[in-house]
């Protein structure tokens, strides 16, 4: 659905507007609701986008495993291209 490049912003995280009720700061995804990025690395087998956000991601707290910093695998339901 999204190419390389393509300017998205995050609309939900896994599915939900909300996160848990008992979701640890570090996994606080829903934290970035709202934040743009661009998409990195086309869809992976698990059906996810690499997104790298234009915000820092370690900023917000949030744990970040990638190789890419600022970079998380968002699914692409998730997510709405903008221009």
């Amino acid at each position: 659905m999204f190419t390389l490049n393509t300017k998205v912003i995050l609309a939900t995280f896994n599915g939900t507007a909300a996160s848990p009720k008992e979701c640890p700061r570090g996994e606080n995804y829903w934290l970035l609701i709202g934040s743009t990025g661009h998409i990195a690395e086309a869809k992976n087998q698990n059906g996810r986008v690499l997104v790298l956000f234009d915000e820092s991601v370690s900023e917000k707290e949030l744990h970040c495993h990638n190789p890419v910093p600022n970079s998380l695998y968002i699914l692409e339901s998730d997510l709405k291209a903008v221009s």
